[in-house]
């Protein structure tokens, strides 16, 4: 594994609400993009509201949340964890859909 691990959640509302199968791209495309950069993570969209959580290396999940700030499908982005971990949580995932409610019971426990 990397040194430097760290996990950054975030939480944001997103202009419209989005059809499941643009959703469904979007998921598959962020586990492309964060299994090449050894980002993984967990993804709730409620609505539109959406909360995430990355684990990775520092710099790579730095990167990719700065790239996250500047995306004009959502707004109101705001960094709620940002801290380092000695190993990531979601074994080899890239990115998963979860509802938001595992992503409550996965903060609780954590």
């Amino acid at each position: 594994m990397h040194d430097n691990l760290i996990r950054l959640s975030y939480v944001s509302t997103l202009r419209t609400v989005l059809p499941a199968a643009e959703i469904d791209a979007m998921v598959a495309d962020a586990a492309r993009f964060n299994k090449a950069n050894t980002i993984t993570g967990l993804l709730a969209i409620d609505g539109q509201r959406i909360c995430q959580i990355l684990e990775g290396p520092a710099e790579a999940v730095g990167s990719l949340y700065a790239s996250i700030e500047k995306d004009e499908r959502h707004y109101g982005v705001a960094k709620i964890v940002h801290q380092p971990i000695a190993k990531t949580s979601f074994e080899d995932w890239g990115m998963v859909r979860r509802d938001m409610v595992d992503i409550a019971i996965y903060a609780l426990s954590s």
